[in-house]
């Protein structure tokens, strides 16, 4: 009898000593998105795992973060309306634990809205379309690059802290009656010259040089795929190869590049592809927005009109 207490005294305590793993999770958001927008699937669960994500079948690339497994998804702003399957597989090799999960996400109908910009004379020639082409190109070779940081940085913050939203991300804007056509692929914040400009989260800097329409940037490689771009700075405080942390200091607003007056233009990039701001920092629960001009309370906007004067559209009558 004492010897098959001793067993189990043996076995309980085996028990109770072993490490507690974490049964297998998933995570998918947001559920629901608009064109031009990302989201992601995260994995929970012991390390290392297998795990695998395609959306439509289509491989999603996955990360690990330190504390579990990260596969971001991002919609361009020509994504028909229509719903997405995104299957994911995991399994525990040390436990034999296994996941499979077909999950659905939609595209809702949206539409940004027509704007209408008019640029000063002087920066006609910065409507370019090769001129603008041409520094896509530029821009989109430095997104291509898909790295593992040092640290994830969740949550993502407001660039211009205190400061207000002047232009949303995604009018369709033509400019000077039609001599360039493009998305606005950013937020603008209100910041005068020498205003403060900090970095969304950590990351690696990727860039910190002059282009012709954007002026001076930053762009900051924050990992699996993810970058943030800061744009018409006057003075820029960081180096490529730099790492940089949330909340620093990168440089100062001004009026570099394509702009009539000083303004923060911020980018989040996704996967290659520009989606809105203000969206992917709202996937962190307890996000605050930032305040947006409201034109009967804070007057006509002046000392930061973006990028040019909003005009109304064209009457379609006039002239006829």
């Amino acid at each position: 009898m004492k010897r098959w207490i001793l067993v189990l005294l043996v076995v309980l305590g085996v028990a109770l000593a072993a490490p507690l793993v974490p049964a297998l999770s998933v995570t998918v958001a947001p559920r629901e998105l608009v064109p031009a927008q990302a989201g992601f699937v995260a994995v929970g669960g012991a390390y290392p795992l297998n795990v695998s994500v395609t959306l439509d079948g289509e491989p999603l690339a996955v990360y690990w973060t330190g504390s579990g497994y990260l596969a971001p998804f991002a919609f361009d702003f020509e994504q028909p309306p229509g719903e997405h399957q995104i299957v994911i597989s995991a399994a525990n090799p040390a436990t034999g634990e296994r996941l499979e999960e077909t999950e659905t996400i939609r595209v809702v109908e949206y539409r940004y809205p027509e704007e209408y910009v008019a640029l000063a004379f002087r920066l006609t020639p910065l409507l370019n379309p090769q001129l603008n082409l041409d520094e896509l190109a530029q821009l989109d070779a430095i997104y291509a690059l898909q790295t593992q940081p040092v640290h994830w940085g969740w949550p993502f913050a407001v660039p211009a802290p205190g400061s207000v939203v002047t232009s949303r991300f995604g009018g369709n804007r033509s400019y000077n009656s039609g001599v360039w056509s493009a998305y606005h692929t950013g937020t603008d914040f209100r910041l005068g010259v020498g205003g403060p400009v900090v970095a969304t989260t950590s990351g690696r800097v990727a860039a910190a040089q002059m282009f012709e329409v954007r002026g001076k940037v930053v762009i900051i490689d924050h990992g699996y795929g993810v970058y943030s771009q800061y744009a018409h700075l006057s003075e820029v405080y960081v180096a490529p190869g730099q790492l940089v942390q949330r909340g620093q200091i990168i440089g100062l607003a001004g009026a570099t590049g394509r702009t009539n007056g000083p303004h923060l233009h911020f980018e989040i990039i996704v996967n290659g592809i520009p989606v809105d701001p203000i969206r992917w920092l709202a996937l962190y629960p307890g996000f605050i927005p930032p305040r947006e001009i409201d034109p009967e309370r804070d007057g006509d906007g002046e000392g930061s009109p973006g990028e040019g004067e909003v005009l109304p559209p064209p009457d379609p009558g006039a002239g006829s």
